[in-house]
């Protein structure tokens, strides 16, 4: 995990308390992916959901993903294996299920079987938005 996403982390979990309208108590959380250019930058987003929208924490946006179909893949390990998985979907798995990328956000989400970026046991769902007649 790059130095720039960890602080990115550190600072939205020592503020997620600050938004009141979270949808899990628990507080999942989830990591918004959106392209951004034509050489595939991203753009990358810590989140939570959250029941409706309001008046957010400065600093803070409010987003809403279009309804679309999603590929889903877990990964087990640490985070920096993380690029394996994706390697996997998109040099792999993609090309061989025929299906096409659709050009939305994935994302990643972050439950109870995350146990940490340095953890081999932990679990995290990885959701690629893909076009469901192709």
């Amino acid at each position: 995990m790059s130095a720039k996403i960890r602080k990115l982390w550190n600072i939205f979990r020592q503020r997620v308390s600050e938004i009141d309208r979270r949808r899990d108590p628990e507080s999942i959380y989830y990591s918004l992916i959106e392209l951004t250019g034509d050489k595939w930058e991203v753009s990358y987003t810590a989140c939570i959901e959250i029941n409706e929208e309001g008046e957010l924490p400065e600093g803070m946006v409010y987003k809403v993903l279009p309804s679309t179909t999603y590929a889903v893949f877990s990964h087990k390990g640490t985070v920096a294996r993380i690029q394996d998985t994706f390697e996997y979907i998109y040099s792999s798995w993609l090309p061989k299920s025929e299906k096409t990328r659709m050009n939305q956000p994935e994302f990643a989400r972050y439950d109870h079987r995350y146990l940490g970026p340095m953890s081999e046991d932990s679990e995290i769902d990885i959701y690629i938005p893909i076009d469901p007649i192709s």
